[in-house]
């Protein structure tokens, strides 16, 4: 299995956990105003909570996120901060780990968390990120040039103002 069928198959889990209702929970949760909308089709990722949901249990509800180009500037940012730390087959596994786990969403940390960083093929970034369109605010593809070829790198995030989270980086094409 690949590291990128791996993490899809855990953010699968992940997102059907999170949305199933909990039957121990002392009060029931009200049912969503809003209808999902379609994520890209190509990449795996969370349907769109309903407006001003209260993310992470904080009392506080956030605004859904909007795609612009801050949006996009914020996701390229975060996917070559990411690559940069993977692209790293050189650190010892702890190392490695230490660099990429912040960067990552929850459910993929113990995907790579089984990555041996010296079979990673890229150990430097040649070019810029390409941020791709899609068809959601909560995920965002990006595409980051190394040395070994470009990186599909797949992020989401939960609101607006929250922080993009690498769902997987996998080569392009593969």
């Amino acid at each position: 299995m690949t590291v990128r069928a791996a993490a899809a198959a855990l953010l699968a889990l992940a997102l059907l956990t999170a949305c199933s209702p909990d039957a121990e929970a002392p009060e029931p949760t009200p049912p969503a105003t809003a209808t999902p909308s379609a994520t890209p089709s190509a990449s795996p990722g969370p349907s769109d909570p309903a407006p001003m949901e209260d993310v992470a249990g904080q009392g506080a509800p956030h605004p859904p996120p909007v795609w612009d180009d801050a949006a996009k500037a914020a996701a390229q940012a975060r996917a070559v901060e990411f690559m940069t730390a993977f692209a790293r087959p050189d650190l010892p596994a702890d190392q490695w780990l230490a660099g990429i786990q912040p960067l990552m969403a929850p459910e993929a940390r113990e995907t790579y968390a089984a990555v041996d960083p010296a079979q990673v093929p890229a150990s430097a970034l040649t070019g810029e990120a390409a941020v791709r369109d899609g068809t959601s605010p909560y995920i965002a593809t990006a595409v980051v040039g190394t040395n070994a070829g470009d990186y599909t790198v797949t992020l989401s995030r939960t609101a607006d103002g929250e922080p993009w989270l690498v769902q997987y980086a996998d080569p392009a094409g593969g």
